[in-house]
């Protein structure tokens, strides 16, 4: 999983539901000195991340952002924002609106707003955009119900945990009479690092590092923010991304990752755990099961899936990946 140092987790995840920070709530999160937060938030600083506000013991940090807008999300579309947040782009640096990034701009960011407005229940959104010399970062920040529990409610899901496996699986959507649910799975894999906060969760995935993290909040998130960052310079392209999940032949979007570890609410035991990770899988011909990071399963979950479930489901094919000995033993003696 990503991981970082405990002050700059503590400064990102106090970030996604505030909008400034101070040093002394820094520190109580982080579990470290005043002192040490401060050091950390003025480096921050220097290194162009934050920007400050106040002087001394009054100083308060927010992140640096070279455009803000807000938005009615009643009476917008996700290509009406686009516009006009495209030109406010030109004008600021005219080669982020050409060629290639341009056109991962496009399908990341209205694909994200139009989440917003048609899922979060949300009146109003923030847009705000960092752009740095390698890179650049859109926030879309809703006032909604939160995206993980509005999955929960719609696939009756026992909490919101459950919420954010179902949606690193791909073709999720709370409105399936809408949405294919691919927005967020081909974002994730556009963007080096792409989040999602919501509720009482943050969910990160870094294409960069191959990794992931979830992470508890320190209080209860109002709405969804989801922060995209994207190389400016070797921009992942759509065509990349569904190359990378697609059929060769028939070029139908057929195989998908699950990172077993992002359903740890159980112990891999029982055969419920089991069915959870298989639920709405039907779409796929490939799913690729990545046990990172898990001790061991049990005989019940490993039934479940790999016998049980893999004869209910013939024509998906499970690859089995990062499995230690005794979770490989596990599955070899079910499959057996």
């Amino acid at each position: 999983m990503v991981r970082t140092s405990p002050i700059v987790e503590a400064i990102s995840k106090l970030l996604s539901i505030q909008d400034f920070v101070s040093s002394t709530e820094v520190a109580q999160s982080a579990g470290v000195t005043r002192q040490a937060a401060h050091l950390h938030l003025r480096r921050l600083v220097d290194d162009g991340v934050l920007v400050t506000q106040g002087s001394h013991r009054s100083s308060r940090y927010r992140y640096r952002a070279d455009l803000v807008s807000q938005y009615d999300l009643e009476s917008q579309t996700e290509h009406d924002i686009w516009t006009v947040e495209k030109s406010a782009l030109k004008r600021l640096d005219p080669d982020l609106v050409e060629g290639e990034l341009h056109r991962v701009l496009n399908f990341t960011f209205t694909e994200m707003v139009n989440n917003a407005i048609d899922h979060s229940g949300g009146r109003t959104l923030m847009v705000r955009w960092i752009v740095g010399p390698t890179t650049i970062t859109f926030e879309v920040d809703d006032d909604g119900k939160g995206a993980f529990a509005t999955l929960r409610e719609s696939r009756g899901l026992e909490n919101n945990f459950q919420a954010i496996g179902e949606l690193s699986k791909g073709k999720q959507t709370s409105a399936p009479d809408r949405h294919s649910g691919l927005g967020i799975f081909l974002t994730s894999r556009m963007a080096q690092e792409f989040t999602m906060v919501a509720n009482e969760y943050s969910w990160k995935q870094s294409t960069k590092h191959h990794d992931y993290a979830i992470g508890a909040l320190p209080r209860v998130k109002l709405g969804t923010l989801v922060r995209c960052t994207l190389d400016r310079l070797a921009p992942v392209s759509l065509q990349e991304v569904m190359r990378s999940v697609s059929d060769p032949q028939t070029n139908r979007l057929n195989q998908t990752l699950i990172r077993v570890k992002l359903f740890e609410d159980g112990l891999f035991i029982s055969r419920t755990e089991a069915k959870l990770i298989g639920a709405r899988l039907e779409g796929f011909e490939q799913v690729e099961l990545d046990f990172d990071g898990v001790d061991s399963i049990g005989q019940g979950f490993a039934d479940e899936l790999f016998r049980i479930w893999a004869r209910q489901n013939e024509g998906i094919n499970i690859v089995v990946t990062n499995a230690n000995h005794a979770v490989a033993a596990m599955i070899d003696a079910v499959r057996g």
